[in-house]
């Protein structure tokens, strides 16, 4: 992995799937198409480098867990949007839509991720990790180009609202272990470790635009933090 020093602002190009935006030797952004190794180290690297200064050891591997459950959830939206348009399918027709995520689940492995990765490249859907933070707070930000169905829309509010309603990621597993929403939990599992930590869950928000989907995290550091909530 490529060591990341100096001072100023510059743009490097990891690999070929891999760019970061760096400023005062701190990744200000990673812009990926698929979440390999290589991409979970910088992503671990960015949180931990600007957590450094904070008094809260277990934030840092919440912060690393909850950042590529986002990522791999981005990356995942934008692969299957390239395996809906090779098969014709439209995302606006609910029998299509459900038959087209049956077959994408069926079908998903490792081999087909990174093969789906390269093709969301050429097509220029991506997934682009934001990290911005001072003294009083940080705000990340997981953006994938692509727009989401009516269907997935409805069961991402679903499963925040699941979320909401648990506070022990335990009882949480015990309730959902034979739910067939799979890794779609992971997005009520990530309320359930910001109350873990202490920080409000709503916070956390899926902002749904035309083109892109961006999840949004902020994590206050003091009592001077503004959310983008209130400064809107």
């Amino acid at each position: 992995m490529e060591k990341i020093s100096g001072m100023g602002k510059e743009t490097s190009e990891i690999s070929d799937h891999i760019k970061l935006h760096i400023e005062n030797g701190k990744i200000l952004s990673l812009k990926t198409h698929r979440v390999s190794k290589s991409v979970e180290e910088h992503i671990k690297e960015a949180v931990g480098l600007i957590l450094d200064r904070l008094t809260y050891p277990t934030l840092v591997p919440t912060l690393y867990t909850i950042i590529k459950e986002l990522a791999i959830n981005a990356c995942k939206a934008n692969q299957k949007r390239v395996f809906f348009e090779e098969r014709g399918y439209s995302m606006l027709n609910p029998s299509e839509y459900a038959k087209g995520v049956r077959e994408y689940r069926e079908m998903f492995s490792e081999e087909m991720s990174n093969e789906f990765g390269i093709k969301a490249k050429k097509k220029g859907y991506y997934c682009l990790i934001n990290f911005k933070y001072n003294d009083d707070g940080i705000l990340i930000e997981v953006i994938n180009n692509t727009p989401i169905a009516k269907e997935e829309e409805k069961s991402i509010r679903e499963r925040l609202e699941k979320g909401m309603m648990y506070d022990d990621i335990a009882q949480f597993y015990i309730d959902n272990a034979d739910t067939s929403e799979g890794a779609g939990l992971g997005l009520a599992l990530i309320l359930i470790m910001l109350k873990g930590e202490g920080i409000d869950p709503n916070y956390f928000r899926i902002i749904i635009g035309e083109d892109s989907t961006i999840a949004r995290l902020e994590i206050p550091l003091s009592e001077n933090f503004v959310s983008s909530r209130e400064s809107n």
